[in-house]
């Protein structure tokens, strides 16, 4: 038997990135044969990422439409934070009816309210597909509809990338200090280097603790190698002052002014190709 089953997503009414969960408000339904199979057959579905309220619309022959609320469960990614992208999902099967019996497909006039808007997010059009889920010898129907999220680009770049670069840029000022001025340049490296930290911390305090590094972190550990070369550099011309080794502290000076831009171009193709 085939039923035919499609959504109309009113609205996503909140995206929690710490907890992995979103909040959906949509209408679902069910087209089918009534001489293959009962209405009440038909009904006894499940959502496999979520308990939603499921409230009945309407009912006429080979005909069934709900309207879902709550909240649903995707375990997000954040590799790319803070540019990344989510795929809210609603998954769902029949409860005992394997694709021995039963068969979804998908209702090509499923669609997104044009009104659906997440704050702060770039909203995709609705993708849906059928899979096959199995467990053990067992293969059920499994309808997926899937809705993207995407983080502006400029938006992004501006909250995220662009503090952090002021900061960076105003504490290797300090490279064009001359080598006598060792204390102003150390002082210029630690107050930006606790602007950074501080910073850092800000940015990922809206994502959930992760096992690997997103793209911020990558970011951040350059600023930091930046930082510690920066800070490092004041340190070792201090030392060659107090030693009186004047010209030895003006040529390494202008020999750290021609490896620090080496060094950024590292330290940018590593965060990105990393």
């Amino acid at each position: 038997m085939q039923i035919q089953t499609g959504i109309w997503l009113i609205n996503i009414q909140k995206v929690d990135l710490s907890a992995s969960t979103y909040r959906l408000d949509f209408y679902l339904w069910f087209s089918f044969d009534s001489q293959q199979i009962s209405a009440s057959e038909v009904s006894q579905f499940e959502f496999i990422n979520g308990q939603p309220t499921v409230k009945l619309i309407d009912e006429a022959d080979g005909y069934i439409e709900y309207r879902i609320t709550g909240d649903f469960l995707k375990t997000f990614d954040f590799a790319r934070y803070p540019f990344e992208s989510h795929a809210l999902t609603i998954e769902l099967e029949h409860t005992n009816m394997s694709t021995d019996s039963l068969v979804y497909d998908i209702d090509s006039t499923s669609y997104v309210e044009p009104t659906a808007n997440v704050a702060g997010w770039d909203l995709g059009s609705l993708q849906a597909q059928v899979v096959q889920h199995s467990y053990g010898d067992l293969a059920f129907s499994r309808p997926v509809f899937t809705v993207t999220l995407n983080r502006p680009g400029i938006s992004s770049f501006i909250k995220s990338v662009l503090p952090i670069a002021i900061i960076t840029a105003i504490s290797l000022l300090a490279f064009v200090m001359a080598a006598e001025d060792y204390s102003q340049k150390m002082a210029l490296g630690i107050t930006t280097l606790l602007s950074a930290t501080a910073f850092h911390l800000s940015l990922v305090s809206g994502i959930p603790p992760t096992g690997y590094l997103t793209l911020a972190d990558r970011m951040m550990i350059s600023v930091y190698i930046l930082f510690l070369f920066n800070i490092g550099s004041a340190v070792y011309l201090m030392k060659l002052a107090r030693q009186t080794k004047t010209p030895q502290a003006t040529a390494y000076n202008k020999k750290a002014q021609k490896i620090l831009p080496i060094l950024i171009a590292i330290m940018a193709i590593m965060t990105v190709i990393i």
